[in-house]
């Protein structure tokens, strides 16, 4: 049998599959992070008025009632807290699998691109965590799945939806929504196109955004260098990473090139909303995880220009090994000092603390999802009983005269007292 005959959908397909249940076990053993502990915390335990009254580039508010309403149902813990993400995870995995169908057929090049948007290193951590970023994500590319087939309101409401899940997601639903527009010459038809998505943000976010401040939009770089490099970083990799650096805007260029459609108009406004946020609005640079949604476009894009090529999968299928073999299992790349928080807050009960736990910022907060208790912020000339310490490059001087009872391999934290206790 000939390779264009495989059935390379359905081994993708299986591929995919498979991906999702690593993510299921991931999200039920692996430690409540920071960022996840601070949205239960500030926006999910909280009654229900304030989470729908106050703002924050947290709080991914449609994401944010979602947890809370299995929380409400189905009580605390990691699989029940991660649940609304990995709903979003499934639906972008099948979204994906459906999109490179329609773009590059039943070929070696849709097996290799659908599996590097499923494992890219810049994508992978966040498809199960309990934040928006993967809700997001599978509502975009779910809308431009739809578009293809013309089920315009469908699309519209996605994308209306992706930007409930998280509002960084405007960017490239404006985008893709005015490339349909003019790609297919709609513009009859905008109302379909634009008001079930407007309704569907507004009714979601309207009280929450409107009590925002510009301070709240906090996350991100100065600079449009460091934040190109943060989406093509895999970790472990860093001269690899490099080369991406440089390599995959070529293959973009090309692509854009020979596609000049839908996909290259949603990328060059993706970009361009991007700067103007920055120079208008003082917005930051995306940094990481606020710009993922370009990976998918930079990819699609790359995928046109691989498929002129006779070996045109091989570097994608290569660069998706080297993704999966970032990884590590059971720590998020970004959050590591969070890897052991569960095991952390367990010893901690096991010492009877009498005050507070002097803790390094911003550790305190995945604690508290294990260990509802009093903390204080570890810095020079405080003092307790027990203290929780970091040892990696984010380390504190570590405070004189303690000593180190337990450590935790994974994340290198170690829980001290002082030296005067037994």
């Amino acid at each position: 049998m000939r390779w264009n005959e495989l059935q390379w959908s359905r081994w993708a397909g299986a591929l995919l599959a498979a991906v999702f249940c690593f993510h299921l076990w991931r999200a039920a053993t692996t430690s409540i992070t920071t960022d996840e502990a601070f949205t239960f915390n500030e926006f999910v335990a909280p009654p229900l008025l304030q989470v729908l009254t106050t703002y924050d580039a947290n709080h991914h508010v449609l994401h944010s009632l979602l947890c809370k309403a299995v929380i409400s149902l189905l009580g605390k813990g990691e699989l029940r807290f991660r649940l609304p993400a990995l709903l979003g995870t499934l639906l972008y995995l099948w979204s994906v699998w459906r999109l490179t169908r329609q773009r590059l057929g039943d070929t070696p090049l849709m097996a290799a691109t659908a599996v590097l948007l499923a494992v890219h290193a810049g994508l992978i951590d966040y498809f199960s965590l309990a934040r928006g970023y993967s809700l997001g994500m599978g509502f975009v590319i779910y809308a431009m799945t739809e578009t293809g087939v013309e089920r315009y309101r469908r699309a519209s409401l996605a994308l209306g939806l992706a930007v409930a899940s998280n509002p960084v997601y405007v960017v490239p639903a404006a985008a893709w929504l005015f490339s349909v527009l003019v790609t297919k010459r709609l513009w009859r038809r905008v109302d379909e196109l634009a008001a079930p998505g407007l309704v569907a943000a507004l009714v979601v976010l309207a009280i929450p955004v409107s009590r925002a401040v510009s301070e709240r939009f906090y996350y991100g770089v100065a600079s449009p260098w460091i934040s190109w490099r943060s989406l093509m970083d895999v970790p472990g990799w860093p001269d690899l990473s490099t080369v991406l650096v440089v390599a995959v805007p070529l293959a973009v260029v090309w692509g854009a090139w020979m596609e000049r459609g839908a996909l290259t108009i949603t990328l060059g406004l993706s970009l361009a909303g991007i700067a103007l946020l920055h120079g208008f609005a003082h917005f930051p640079w995306p940094y990481g995880r606020t710009g993922i949604y370009l990976i998918p476009l930079v990819f699609l894009l790359a995928a046109e220009a691989a498929r002129r090529l006779r070996w045109g999968a091989l570097p994608l299928s290569l660069l998706a090994l080297v993704s999966v073999s970032s990884v590590q299992p059971q720590v998020y790349a970004a959050w590591g000092f969070d890897a052991d928080n569960q095991a952390v807050a367990a010893a901690l009960d096991g010492l009877h603390p009498k005050g507070p736990v002097a803790v390094q910022f911003p550790m305190e907060q995945g604690l508290r999802f294990y260990r509802p208790a009093s903390y204080v912020v570890l810095r020079p000339g405080v003092t307790a009983e027990v203290y929780v310490l970091r040892t990696d490059e984010a380390a504190l001087p570590r405070p004189e005269g303690v000593r180190v009872v337990r450590r935790f391999e994974r994340s290198g934290v170690e829980i001290a007292i002082p030296g005067s206790l037994k």
